[in-house]
């Protein structure tokens, strides 16, 4: 009889066990599995969004070094064209020599005087006053290259000119330099530049209207 009694214990124990997991499987599937597996899609989707956000941010970081060089390079290429495009005291000389190379003609003198404001007062938006200078050149050339040196100066050169005077005439010499041709022409020329000087910012002055609203 003892054996019974144990036997009737045991398969108790293992019915109220089998019956626990049951209990436990019953109360998951609509407390916890059927939520997570209608929520699942939605949460798929959030997470390859987290996904790929994190893999833009780490090509974005991988791009970086790349990106800021060719920032550089862009702000570099910026520069050069606003120097390009602009002509003050430090670039004039070469600007006029470019046109001067390129059409073969002799230099005899060749200089800038230092700049002078403009006494008109113009100034521009910002306050910078306009300034000129003078750059007087002088040699042999023939009559064709001395046009097109003035046509280079007043219409095809980055800065701003003004030929302010220009003498021209055969050689004096020559009957004895052999170099010298017939149809050549020795000049002189006085060419303006004409820049805003950005160094100087002038302070506009005050008129009588500002005092009166001033007081």
């Amino acid at each position: 009889m003892a054996k019974d009694n144990k036997n009737n214990k045991k398969v108790s124990g293992a019915l109220v066990a089998a019956v626990v997991v049951i209990i436990a499987i019953a109360a998951f599937v609509p407390t916890v599995y059927m939520p997570y597996k209608n929520k699942k899609p939605e949460m798929d989707a959030k997470h390859q969004e987290a996904l790929d956000t994190i893999e833009f941010y780490e090509e974005s970081i991988k791009n970086q070094d790349a990106i800021q060089a060719e920032i550089d390079d862009l702000t570099a290429q910026w520069e050069q064209y606003q120097k390009d495009m602009f002509v003050d005291p430090q670039t004039a000389l070469k600007d006029v020599n470019d046109g001067i190379t390129k059409l073969d003609i002799t230099l005899t003198e060749f200089k800038q005087l230092d700049p002078v404001e403009d006494p008109s007062g113009t100034v521009t938006a910002e306050g910078n006053p306009l300034y000129y200078q003078s750059i007087q050149v002088q040699g042999r050339c023939t009559r064709d290259q001395l046009l097109d040196l003035l046509r280079y100066i007043e219409e095809d050169s980055i800065g701003a000119y003004y030929v302010k005077k220009l003498e021209a005439s055969p050689p004096r010499q020559m009957a004895r330099d052999t170099d010298i041709s017939e149809d050549d022409l020795e000049f002189k020329m006085d060419v303006y530049l004409y820049y805003f000087n950005q160094s100087v910012i002038k302070t506009p002055e005050t008129t009588d209207t500002d005092t009166d609203s001033a007081a």
